[in-house]
Order: C-alpha cells, then structure tokens, then sequence
C-alpha cells in the first residue's frame, strides 16, 4: 500500500458519519519538513463538531470535525513514512518522551503502531502552542482506542480537539504496525489490520 492509499483507506472509514465526506479528494503526496505530506482538499467538511439531533428531543455532539481529522491523519502519515519505509525503534516510547519532554512526562503506553499518532499529536500541539500548565496524565488503550487524558491551567481547546481526533482515527489504524485497521471482535477488542487480526472478524458497523 502506498502513504496515498494508506491515507484514503483510514479517511474513508473515519469520515463515514461525516456530512461533506464525498467531497474529499486527495491530490498528491508532497515533501515537507514534517515528512510526505498528502495533499488533500474537502470542500464540504467542517472543521467544527457537529451537534446532532436526538430522536427524543436535545442533542448530543458527533465526532471531531472531519477537516481537523485529516489534518491529524496527514500529520500521522507524514510521521510514519519520514524516515522512509514504517519502523518503530523497541524504544520509540522512551524516545518520543524524550523529544518532547513538555508533553509526555512519561513514554506513552500502546503498542508501536500508534506511535506515530502519538508523535503526530505532540507535534501539532507543541506547533500551535502547548497551553500554560499542560500535563500528560494518562496514556493507554481501552476499548480499542487510545486514549490520553491531559489537564492545563489555561483554555486548551486546540490540544482537546487533537486529543479527540487521535482517540476517533486510532479505531481505525492498527495498533500493532499503523496500516489502516478495524475494531476486531476476541477477548480484548482491539484495532488491527488484516495481518495483525489473525482472523478475527471486525465488527459489521467497521466494515460497512
């Protein structure tokens, strides 16, 4: 599978409850200093959440915009393929603590495919300005999807929405490896790809 493929794949099942999400196109893979980077455009897509009715009355808050979710998901790509063909070090959790030691103050805790999700996050946060007081404390898998819980002493809306997004795309990109994924039916449910699952089927609502 090539970073274009990978890309789409992920894209196409993490948009699925999307308005706007056949409005997304992709053009290409360009380089960049964070890495290939795909070039994507989605007209239709907001960049907010959507509130959604509820059949009873009220509302409730659907997943994370889907234009902040490909920004995530390029960011995840770029990281994967920048030092070429997909490798994680044993160490990749010693090591991303280490280059950002203002946002993990521990290794964060998954398997290796998920680290670059990890890095793609830091990144996006330290880039757009780590908020006053910010403090990693937890990170983990449960249910199948990362999870990381962060607290700050100033508004962190921005680090919130990535944390959101990583949480909504990690169902949908393997635990194990990065390629494209799907929650698998076993004991743990887990996000895996097809060589990872070992033959355990997805859920139907994932492969629909």
């Amino acid at each position: 599978m090539s970073i274009r493929d990978d890309f789409i794949g992920i894209a196409s099942r993490a948009l699925r409850t999307h308005r706007g999400a056949d409005s997304v196109t992709v053009s290409g893979v360009r380089p960049s200093p964070a890495g290939p980077l795909v070039q994507w455009a989605a007209p239709l897509l907001s960049w907010e959440r959507e509130r959604r009715p509820l059949p009873g009355g009220g509302s409730v808050l659907g997943p994370p915009g889907g234009a902040l979710l490909l920004t995530v998901l390029a960011r995840f790509m770029a990281c994967r393929w920048r030092s070429g063909p997909p490798h994680a070090a044993p160490t990749w959790a010693e090591d991303l603590a280490a280059r950002h030691p203002r946002i993990f103050g521990f290794p964060p805790s998954s398997h290796a495919g998920w680290s670059w999700l990890w890095e793609a996050g830091a990144e996006l946060i330290t880039e757009n300005g780590i908020p006053r007081g910010f403090q990693t404390t937890d990170t983990k898998e449960k249910f199948g999807t990362l999870r990381w819980d962060i607290q700050a002493s100033e508004c962190a809306d921005y680090a919130d929405s990535i944390v959101d997004c990583m949480d909504h795309l990690s169902a949908f990109i393997c635990e194990y490896c990065g390629a494209p994924g799907f929650l698998r039916k076993g004991s743990w449910v887990k996000s895996e790809c097809s060589a990872h699952a070992q033959g355990k089927p997805a859920f139907k609502a994932e492969e629909a």
